[in-house]
């Protein structure tokens, strides 16, 4: 016997079911042959509530259509709005959660029930995700349809135009659905199965259907109906009832809306009379339709009729260099029919691919991704895909639960899920995770199994933690970036000791004397105590430009003052330059860090704007060695992006095969090292030039006495920070610099290991060199172990800036 057969379209603009059976006056069921049987609803179709004695039940289809629920208070309790629900809504609460499957159930009840196999289409967007699959087959269950099955609605497109003789023979076809906020563009593969002896075409998806924004989408189409019907005022309580009027969903779905008597609030009877002319939108679509020249045939899919479905066609037409086919607004009913046809006879409805699934294992080889889904992979609907290659992997012993990476095609992060184990085993175990997943039939099943438990686990996508990294930094980390250099702030320097007066006596002795001693507070700023415990350097004022927090207030105050009068006494020297003094205000200033005011930074920038070879006339520039109070000071109170990125284009912009050790080179190394921000600014070729320079220092070094090779290593160190902009940079293997760099470096070590011999009388000069090469030889190696992408020593920048201090 002749099973019975439906097929689906409910999509909440105009709903229709196509089926193999009809019911004749006597009520009896006749199954074909002849033409599928339609039933249709719409436009907006929607589903109602109605309360019986055993309670309340919703009904959709026709029944919805001409029942006066939920149409406004005009109809009196049976028209409040809680009694009518569009589809599209419970559409919507289906993907948020919220649970609408009665009311789903209801419009497709309303449309035909008994089918042994039903077939509903799914469109072929973003929003159509494996929950919303898995929510819309449980509102199928629901209602009690037998056997359902989700098919892509371009598939169902497909199906009906092989049926129809529109596209013969294996060949690509393009498919566009009109859709909700645009339209979908699907290719498909229509082949012979290869399994089979069959001649039965099968159309084959191979990626999600690409979405083409635009005006002529559904939800617009709505919309500009609804303003239309609701007239130049707009919503209010006295035009809801135009908006709920059968006619705006007419009007904007192309078919004819005749004048139309509707009820109001207040029980009085309204005409609406909808005039089409001009209601089409100025712009289509906002994008270019993807390349179809590859296709054979082009099918358009639509809902609408009329002027609307004539201009679309026409528009796409335009598009699309293969012809294009428009087919009926019952042709994906048609298709599902098809569909459910073949479903029954046990013949293939399409093949799909699922989206890719990935873990990552740990092997000899390192660590790797697995893809527990083949990207070449499709499978036939309502048949079961399993991982034919599981990822294999082990658990250490004494380890109650299993970590697993999991990233998902189509998702924005990928995620990790812990999965609990129940008991910890005493040694290590091998465990396999496989996926289980059949096509448009909700989540994928991610299995853990644990042999030596003799059980399984079922790992949940939705439960797991979202990682806001990307895949490959999962599989391979970026390399360790140095910790910023921060010099703190202590109340130690502030305080009095053996050595003299702290800065908050000097502060409170100065009260309002005409002259200022700059060189006792400079020189009270620039002292530093260092704690071997706390790995830390202490100045009055940390290089954040912060002070401690119980500092007397009042101390605070006068410091500010004397800021202001150091202000003034620099800014008289820039103005009557022949008056030469020293620079200790100046110095004053630099050593607050970025507690500095900003004037200062541009003075500083100034100076080294005008600076001709080696010599100035500047009044900062009192000798040579000025120069690294200069560049030195600059670096120190830079303290925001802006004036970071002058400095950086300024020392970029000179000749580094001239710069000196303890002005440029010290300058960005500082700032590199110190600031959030500044390693921003580097491009791919000041980090270049930068190198070069770093290598010509470590080259320069070779067979001295590394008197001046303090902010070589440190600079290296600075441009390992270049990693917060390019987080792979300067890595080993993977960047050139990074190897010319280990070479340097590698060349320094050799020379600081070699025994050099020293005259008696300069037994001195060897302790002193032997002394230097204990400490920069922890260093180096500290350096290579950063280039090369391992962790190494976290207080680097820290090490190398004591390094070079008396005071340990």
């Amino acid at each position: 016997m002749t099973k019975k057969l439906c097929g689906f379209d409910v999509n909440g603009w105009r709903d229709f079911a196509a089926r193999n059976w009809d019911v004749q006056s006597d009520g009896k069921e006749v199954i074909g042959p002849g033409p599928p049987v339609i039933s249709s609803a719409g436009p907006v179709t929607s589903v109602v509530r109605m309360d019986l004695e055993d309670g309340d039940h919703w009904f959709g289809g026709r029944q919805a259509d001409l029942a006066p629920h939920g149409l406004g208070g005009g109809w009196g309790a049976v028209g409040q709005p809680e009694r009518r629900m569009t589809v599209r809504d419970t559409l919507g609460a289906l993907h948020s959660g919220e649970g609408a499957g009665r009311q789903l159930a209801a419009a497709f009840r309303g449309l035909a029930t008994g089918a042994a196999y039903n077939v509903v289409s799914l469109d072929d967007i973003a929003e159509s995700t494996e929950l919303l699959q898995e929510r819309m087959l449980k509102a199928l269950g629901t209602g009690r349809f037998r056997s359902p099955m989700l098919v892509w609605r371009p598939v169902l497109a497909a199906l009906y135009a092989i049926e129809k003789g529109l596209a013969e023979g294996e060949c690509t076809i393009g498919v566009i659905c009109h859709a909700p906020m645009g339209v979908s563009v699907q290719k498909l593969r229509l082949r012979h199965p290869s399994d089979r002896s069959t001649e039965i075409i099968v159309p084959e998806r191979r990626a999600a259907a690409t979405h083409v924004p635009g005006d002529i989408g559904y939800d617009p189409l709505i919309c500009r109906a609804r303003e239309r019907a609701v007239g130049p005022g707009g919503w209010s309580p006295r035009t809801e009832h135009r908006a709920r009027a059968r006619s705006v969903g007419r009007l904007a779905l192309g078919l004819d809306p005749a004048p139309e008597i509707i009820r109001q609030a207040n029980g009085q009877w309204d005409v609406i009379d909808l005039d089409t002319e001009a209601f089409l939108p100025e712009t289509f679509l906002d994008d270019d339709i993807p390349d179809l020249g590859d296709c054979s045939v082009v099918l358009l899919e639509t809902l609408c009729e009329g002027s609307i479905r004539r201009t679309l066609s026409a528009h796409v037409s335009a598009m699309v260099a293969p012809t294009v086919k428009t087919l009926p607004a019952k042709a994906v009913a048609f298709g599902a029919l098809i569909a459910a046809r073949r479903l029954s006879a046990g013949e293939p409805v399409y093949y799909d691919f699922l989206p890719q699934l990935s873990t990552i294992i740990s092997g000899r080889e390192g660590v790797g991704n697995v893809d527990l889904i083949d990207e070449n992979d499709t499978i036939e609907a309502g048949r079961v895909y399993r991982s034919p290659n599981p990822a294999e992997f082990a658990i250490p012993a004494n380890h109650p639960d299993v970590r697993v990476f999991l990233n998902k095609e189509g998702e924005a992060h990928p995620r990790k899920a812990t999965v609990s184990l129940g008991t910890a085993l005493s040694q290590p175990s091998k465990v396999s995770l496989w996926v289980e997943q059949k096509p448009a039939a909700g989540r994928a099943r991610i299995i853990l199994e644990a042999p030596d438990l003799n059980r399984h686990f079922v790992v949940d996508w939705d439960q797991a933690e979202t990682d806001g990294r990307s895949w490959a930094e999962i599989i391979t980390p970026p390399p360790p970036i140095p910790e910023r250099l921060v010099l703190k702030c202590g109340r130690k320097r502030w305080e009095e000791s053996r050595r003299g007066p702290g800065l908050i006596r000097l502060l409170r002795s100065v009260g309002d004397r005409d002259r200022i001693e700059w060189k006792t507070f400079a020189d009270q700023l620039t002292a530093r105590s260092y704690d071997k415990q706390q790995h830390a350097v202490y100045y009055c004022i940390s290089s954040d430009g912060k002070v401690p927090p119980d500092v007397p207030p009042d101390c605070i105050t006068q410091l500010d003052r004397l800021t202001q009068r150091a202000l003034e006494e620099t800014r008289g020297r820039l103005a009557r330059p022949h008056i030469r003094r020293d620079n200790d205000a100046l110095r004053f200033l630099t050593w607050q860090f970025r507690r500095c005011p900003a004037e200062v930074a541009n003075w500083l920038i100034r100076c080294i704007k005008k600076r001709p070879s080696r010599g100035n006339n500047h009044p900062f520039i009192l000798n040579s060695s000025s120069w690294t109070l200069i560049y030195q000071g600059l670096a120190r109170i830079a303290g925001d992006p802006q004036t970071e990125r002058r400095i950086m284009d300024l020392l970029l912009s000179s000749d580094l095969g001239k710069w000196g050790w303890r002005q440029e080179t010290a300058c960005i190394a500082i700032l590199l090292s110190r600031s959030e921000t500044a390693p921003e600014f580097l491009s791919r070729d000041g980090v270049r030039r930068l190198v070069d320079r770093n290598i010509r220092e470590y080259e320069q070094s070779k067979g001295s006495e590394y008197d001046t090779f303090h902010y070589t290593p440190f600079l290296t160190a600075g441009l390992l920070r270049w990693r917060l902009e390019e987080p792979f940079g300067l890595l080993l293997g993977r960047d050139r610099l990074a190897d010319r760099l280990v070479n340097a470096i590698d060349g320094v070590l050799a020379d600081l290991k070699r025994e050099r011999t020293y005259p008696l009388a300069q037994s001195g000069k060897k302790a002193k060199f032997e002394k230097k090469r204990e400490r920069y030889m922890p260093i180096l190696e500290d350096l290579k172990l950063k280039l090369e992408g391992q962790e190494g020593n976290p207080d680097l920048l820290m090490d190398i800036y004591v390094m070079a201090s008396k005071t340990p």
